[in-house]
């Protein structure tokens, strides 16, 4: 059979060998007009740590172009590009003579893939001036996030009278910083302070009258909602589901619609994941009629009831719930995205959402939009990446290509090597069986990477 010829977006051939969706020259030119993708190691360098911890933009930049991860120092009409500006105006940065806006910052920061542990870099400008106290940011990055927001500093009041009601916005704003380190590292430095923590919010709710005691309530269905999604990360399956559990029963118990769809989503996916589809389908359903909830939630319980469909191999259900589903989805780019799972609407997450209910239905489409996922991924997020990448690896082995299987593991194995991510080791374990009976090269590498992780 002759094989299919694919083509680059500018319209060239890519050559049989190219496994990736970029010709030679299309390569090239994103290397020259975009930085390079660096390891999340390349930010805990001493003279990185250093350079952050000052909050001068400049330092910053020139550690960035003098970091031994370039091989030399980088020249500084090559950032210059990489940022959109001049060389002269890079230099005036670095030498402290040009004023910033937020939005540099913000862009600097992006076009870089600066972490988000520096303080004046936000994921939205009108979050500039949001902070939480104490941090180090060579604690955070060098000692662990503990020690960066001294946990054991924070003790229960013996009243009611005595809770400080600003507690509730300082646990939130630390939930979103915890949630970026985790993100862009892992859940191994994040899950023993979040434990800590929902002890102290679980001593604070149980004092607490009225008003801010429903408001904690809602507070601590979020904090065990993120404790059930490390604990999974860390191959904890059995605190995952009691801390989910635990975070819809807070929910339920505060009236926050939101959350309760959100935790039956999560045991939704869950049950997807360990190939009970009647059980997801049935959650999914369950978070899709929460009363009360916004758009933005039933839009994505209904990705969840594709998903289910999808494991069920009911291809008509799928491909009928998945339209409904983008039906709620477009609805919402006239809205702004309500606060808890903004991000899972985002183009990046839903097309990766997507891909993973494609490769049970048609693998060939999977691996198209994972593609695509990848390409749109934050680039703060690694651990994520990590994962999708290893179901891209696995979407290249339902269509019998084992080679390339072999090459994206590889890929996503390096990412699990920095984050720790049980949830991706899981998924390369299961590319491990099926590629069991290829005795390719690269089939014998990513067996031989995989061992020794």
């Amino acid at each position: 059979m002759k094989p299919v010829r694919r083509y680059c977006r500018c319209g060239s051939p890519l050559a049989t060998d190219n496994a990736g969706s970029l010709c030679s020259a299309c390569q090239r030119k994103r290397q020259r007009d975009r930085a390079p993708d660096v390891p999340p190691d390349f930010w805990r360098a001493d003279v990185m740590i250093e350079a952050l911890a000052s909050e001068d933009l400049g330092r910053v930049i020139r550690a960035y172009r003098s970091h031994p991860f370039h091989g030399q120092p980088l020249p500084q009409s090559i950032v210059a590009g990489w940022l959109h500006v001049s060389q002269m105006t890079l230099s005036r940065i670095e030498q402290g003579k040009r004023r910033l806006t937020v939005d540099d910052v913000n862009w600097f920061a992006r076009s870089l893939g600066m972490p988000w542990a520096l303080r004046w870099v936000h994921e939205h400008p009108s979050e500039a001036r949001e902070d939480v106290d104490p941090i180090s940011r060579r604690s955070l990055f060098g000692a662990g996030v503990g020690a960066a927001f001294g946990f054991n500093a924070t003790t229960a009041p013996a009243t009611a009278r005595e809770i400080d009601p600003n507690l509730v916005s300082h646990w939130m704003k630390l939930l979103r910083v915890l949630g970026r380190h985790d993100a862009m590292f892992g859940s191994h430095d994040v899950l023993a302070p979040v434990r800590h923590q929902l002890t102290l919010i679980a001593r604070n709710r149980q004092i607490a009258r009225g008003e801010l005691r429903t408001q904690l309530l809602c507070v601590e269905s979020r904090w065990s909602e993120f404790a059930g999604w490390l604990s999974d990360d860390a191959g904890d399956s059995h605190m995952y589901d009691y801390w989910t559990d635990r975070a819809l029963r807070l929910a339920q118990e505060a009236g926050y619609d939101d959350m309760v769809a959100w935790a039956l989503m999560l045991q939704s996916r869950e049950a997807a994941s360990r190939n009970d589809p009647q059980r997801a389908i049935a959650l999914a359903l369950a978070a899709h009629r929460t009363r009360g909830t916004s758009d933005q939630s039933r839009a994505l319980s209904a990705l969840r009831v594709a998903h289910g469909h999808a494991v069920a191999n009911d291809a008509a259900s799928f491909e009928r719930t998945l339209d409904e589903a983008h039906g709620l989805l477009d609805a919402l780019a006239r809205t702004p995205p309500e606060d808890l799972g903004a991000e899972y609407v985002t183009p990046a997450y839903v097309v990766a959402d997507e891909a993973r209910c494609w490769v049970r239905v048609r693998p060939h489409k999977a691996i198209e939009m994972h593609e695509e996922a990848l390409r749109l991924w934050p680039r703060d997020r690694a651990r994520g990446r990590g994962l999708h990448q290893a179901r891209l690896a696995l979407a290249c082995a339902a269509t019998n290509e084992p080679d390339r299987a072999a090459a994206e593991g590889i890929k996503a194995l390096d990412i699990a090597r920095t984050t720790r991510s049980d949830l991706t080791v899981r998924e390369l374990k299961r590319l491990d069986d099926k590629l069991a009976a290829c005795d390719l090269p690269a089939a014998t590498d990513f067996r031989e990477a995989l061992a020794a992780l």
